[in-house]
This record gives structure tokens, C-alpha cells and sequence, in this order.
């Protein structure tokens, strides 16, 4: 089969487009044919060798896959050859998460092996492509919001980064939630795009101080909650942001991952900073989603998708930050 593999860490040019073997399954394992596969900036991270889970080389990577089961296992009763399903990428362990794509070989190839037990049936009216973006950006975003935010109807969410895979999903999100939405967003393209999923405000952050926006339209009150996938650059801006027992999720950090901590606003006026590692989420948030993009509730954001075979210029649109919304490879 054909697959994107890299033998060494580093930049875009390490990714081969390869004949590998085509992966033998196990009596409880799935063999999948990729359909589509989303690309997300762990991917990226994996590839230069700026990721806290290095990978074993050679790697193929891919975390969000959506395809057919090609073949089963012979323990396998419940599944049969030519079920459409998108893959749930955690891989759940006494010792804890491992991930497919980061710690086996994932979805950027022909066909892919997984565990029965992480394919999760997508009904025909969810096309491969957007289920494909479903298990990291909108599995993040609910599990975010709901599980680890305690979002609640009415209240007011600033979502930032609202034009890449995962802010677009979180803006969906925190809408059907009953939330007012302020997303931020760094060109004026963007947040146009941004208004048309429903935000109910937006900012440019490249262009004035997010802060002071916050507090101009919220009359001086602040946000309930904040969805950061930027980390320490907008970390000072965040506590000026929040209003009193606010809460932060802390998703990426993009804009860095260290800064100083002044412990007293957190303390006196009692905010919440939350930590979000999708890996730890229940397989039933996936199935939420899936459900709401059949009825046409959610609607992923695909900016574009590249064969296989352009793995390399789809990762650096990607690293680039061109995009809104997912990226997507389809063998």
C-alpha cells in the first residue's frame, strides 16, 4: 500500500510517499481503508520532533481517520466488511492513553489497523471527509465546554484561534449550547467566516487589544468562560478577560507554553484554570457529535483536501496558518 512516512524528525521534506506493507490484523483488530484523514498540528508537532510524545521511527502518522472496514478479526462477531466508521483515536491502557497515529501507526495511508474496539459505525448521511474531522476538533470542543467547563446556557464564551479546525468546531458548540460567542480570530477574512457559524462577536486580534474588546462588549463584565488553544502570549489578556469565579481551558499553546503566573487574581477572584487533554474523553462525546452532524446541527469547516500523495504542501498550509478550518488527505 501507499503511505505518508517519515524516518527522521523534521521539516515538511521528511514526509515519503512509500510503498509499506499493508498492515496484518489481530484476532480483535480491525484492517480499515482510508477514506479521508484530517490533518491537526500534533501531526505537526510529531513530525518536527516538538511533541512531549515522540514517536517510534519510521512513523506513519494520522490521528483523525474516517474509512470502510476492509477486514476483521476472527473474535470479531459484530462487524462486518464495508462498514463506514471514523476511527476513535484513544486507545485506552492500564498504564493510560496511548493513541493511534501517535503511539501506532496511523491514518496518513492506504489502510490502517486499528483495535475493534475504536471503530465507531458513521451513518451514510455523514460523509467520510467530515467525520474525519469529528474525533480531535469537535471531541475537544465539547469535551472542553461541557465536561471540564461546566458551560451552561447564557453564558458568555470567548473562544480563540476561532478560524483553525478546532475553534471553528468550538464555536458550533458553545452555540447550540445556548452560549453568547465572542471569537477571536487574526484577519478580518476569518472572522467573517467565523460570524457565519454563528458568533455573535469577533475581534481581530492582530489588530487591537482583545482585553479591552472583551470589556467593551460586555460593558465591563467579562467572559464566563475562555477556550485558549494559544497559551502563554494571551495568558495576561485571559485574567483581563474574565469576570469574577471565570473559568479558563486551557486547550494548546501555540503562543507558547511557558509564562509568569501571578497567583493573586486567580486567587481573589476566584478562577478556574482548567487543563483539557482530549485523550481523557468518553467515547460517548464522540458519538454526540456524530449524531448532531447527521442532523445537520454541526457542519464541519474544510478548507481543502489534497491526495495522499501531497501530504507535504497540505502540512505546511497547515503550519502556515492559511487555512479555516480542517485540511484534509484523502488516498
Amino acid at each position: 500500500m501507499k503511505a505518508i512516512i517519515y524516518h527522521e524528525v523534521g521539516e515538511v521534506d521528511v514526509l515519503k510517499f512509500e510503498d509499506v506493507d499493508t498492515p496484518e490484523i489481530g484476532d480483535d483488530e480491525v484492517l480499515v481503508r482510508v477514506k479521508a484523514a484530517s490533518l491537526n498540528h500534533l501531526d505537526l508537532r510529531l513530525r518536527a520532533g516538538k511533541s512531549p510524545r515522540p514517536v517510534e521511527l519510521p512513523h506513519i502518522g494520522g490521528v483523525d481517520v474516517a474509512g470502510d472496514v476492509e477486514a476483521v478479526g476472527k473474535n470479531l462477531t459484530d462487524l462486518s466488511p464495508g462498514t463506514r466508521v471514523v476511527i476513535d483515536p484513544t486507545v485506552k491502557t492500564p498504564k493510560g492513553p496511548s493513541v493511534i497515529g501517535v503511539n501506532f501507526h496511523g491514518g496518513f495511508a492506504e489502510y490502517m489497523k486499528v483495535p475493534a474496539s475504536n471503530v465507531v459505525p458513521i451513518p451514510d448521511e455523514v460523509s467520510y471527509d467530515d467525520a474525519s474531522t469529528l474525533p480531535i476538533c469537535y471531541v475537544t470542543a465539547w469535551y472542553g465546554l461541557y465536561d471540564r467547563g461546566a458551560m451552561q446556557k447564557g453564558e458568555t464564551v470567548l473562544i480563540h484561534a476561532a478560524g483553525s479546525g478546532t475553534g471553528s468546531a468550538a464555536v458550533q458548540v458553545a452555540k447550540e449550547g445556548g452560549a453568547y460567542v465572542i471569537a477571536t480570530a487574526g484577519s478580518d477574512e476569518k472572522l467573517e467566516k467565523v460570524k457565519e457559524l454563528g458568533a455573535d462577536a469577533t475581534i481581530n486580534y492582530n489588530t487591537s487589544d482583545f482585553a479591552e474588546e472583551v470589556k467593551n462588549i460586555t460593558e465591563g463584565k467579562g467572559v464566563d468562560l475562555i477556550f485558549d488553544q494559544v497559551g502563554a502570549s494571551a495568558w495576561d489578556n485571559n485574567l483581563k478577560s474574565l469576570k469574577a469565579t471565570g473559568r479558563i481551558l486551557l486547550i494548546g499553546v501555540v503562543g507558547g507554553g511557558q509564562t509568569t503566573f501571578n497567583f493573586g487574581p486567580v486567587i481573589m477572584r476566584d478562577l478556574s484554570v482548567l487543563g483539557v487533554t482530549v485523550f481523557n474523553a468518553p467515547r460517548q462525546n464522540l458519538i454526540n457529535v456524530i449524531n448532531l452532524v447527521s442532523l445537520n446541527r454541526f457542519k464541519p469547516v474544510i478548507d481543502r483536501t489534497f491526495p495522499l500523495s501531497e501530504a507535504a504542501q497540505a502540512q505546511k498550509m497547515l503550519e502556515d496558518r492559511s487555512q479555516f478550518g480542517k485540511v484534509i488527505l484523502n488516498p
